[in-house]
């Protein structure tokens, strides 16, 4: 056994020893000087610069041109809106024709409130890394007053959003009304009746302004209604009362709206619950509107048969006043 492993070792040892002969002769006969070559050969080539741009856009700015007067004057009176003009600037360090200006956004939020927004804002001017904007956004009569936020926004063209949040103003209070019809009239009625109504009420108040009225704002001074031919006689403001409540054409006792606020003569004169909230009126869903039904209490029995109204000069035309 020892015998033939020293055997297989000394095949070794000579088979090795003849593969170093080999590779020696062949090295000196020339035979890989080509591949020397190919492997000590310089190779050849050019430098080149790589700019790559890190960061999304931001927004450098926000100003307003418009909204400074609102704190004191509120929204446009209905039917008008009110545009409120934002511009804002925004940054690119890639440069300012990589923003997506059909992406440069605007909106107005407030608690409680809907939002009003513009999705299509202009590109008015750009240079360099910068691009102005400008957006025009419709705000309503109803809008509550107080603070409003302003959002602003762009994307570039890698999707990369920039938003800003931080600017606010403040949309002032409006008070103002509308009410029809201008004229309210009673059938053919005899002296000594009670409990009347209008055969045309309500008297439809429609708020055209931001500021709510709560109970007890809504006031008419009344006066009286004398006779046109005999001015001696007259239909007392006293004998008339107003009422937010209905309960149809009626007579008598049990006329909702003959059991509220009875009038006086030249005084403002607080309807009882009637309010009037803000609201888009012209959905005629009640935002924005409060009735008044005006109910003739009594009827004197000295009365003669003749037109009674405002329009002596002694009288004037019943005035509705919120506040």
């Amino acid at each position: 056994m020892k015998r033939e492993c020293g055997k297989n070792r000394e095949v070794y040892i000579i088979m090795f020893s003849i593969f170093v002969i080999l590779l020696i002769t062949l090295v000196s006969a020339g035979w890989f000087e080509g591949l020397k070559a190919r492997i000590t050969g310089k190779a050849t080539g050019q430098t080149v610069n790589l700019t790559i741009n890190v960061g999304g856009p931001e927004i450098s700015s926000v100003l307003n041109n418009s909204i400074t007067d609102l704190s004191e004057s509120g929204p446009n009176e209905a039917p008008a809106s009110t545009s409120v003009i934002i511009n804002f600037s925004a940054y690119s360090v890639a440069g300012a024709s990589t923003l997506n200006h059909s992406s440069a956004s605007v909106n107005f939020t407030k608690t409680n409130e809907n939002t009003r927004q513009n999705t299509t804002c202009s590109m008015y001017a750009s240079s360099g890394n910068y691009a102005n904007y400008t957006c025009n956004v419709t705000m309503w009569w109803w809008d509550a007053a107080g603070t409003w936020n302003i959002g602003v926004s762009i994307k570039d063209n890698q999707n990369n959003l920039a938003a800003n949040t931080s600017t606010t103003f403040t949309l002032g209070s409006r008070t103002s009304f509308v009410a029809s019809p201008a004229v309210l009239t009673w059938p053919g009625i005899a002296p000594g009746a009670t409990n009347q109504t209008s055969n045309n009420d309500p008297l439809l108040l429609n708020n055209t302004g931001n500021d709510i009225i709560d109970a007890t704002g809504i006031t008419v001074n009344s006066s009286n209604l004398r006779g046109e031919t005999t001015s001696s006689q007259a239909l007392w403001a006293s004998n008339f009362s107003v009422d937010w409540k209905t309960g149809g054409s009626c007579t008598g006792a049990n006329c909702v709206e003959c059991a509220d606020t009875i009038m006086v003569r030249n005084a403002y004169t607080a309807i009882t619950t009637a309010n009037l909230t803000k609201g888009n009126y012209t959905d005629n869903n009640k935002n924005g509107q409060e009735e008044l039904y005006v109910c003739l209490r009594l009827i004197g029995a000295e009365l003669s048969t003749q037109a009674y109204s405002t329009a002596n000069q002694t009288e004037w035309p019943w005035i509705v006043k919120i506040a």
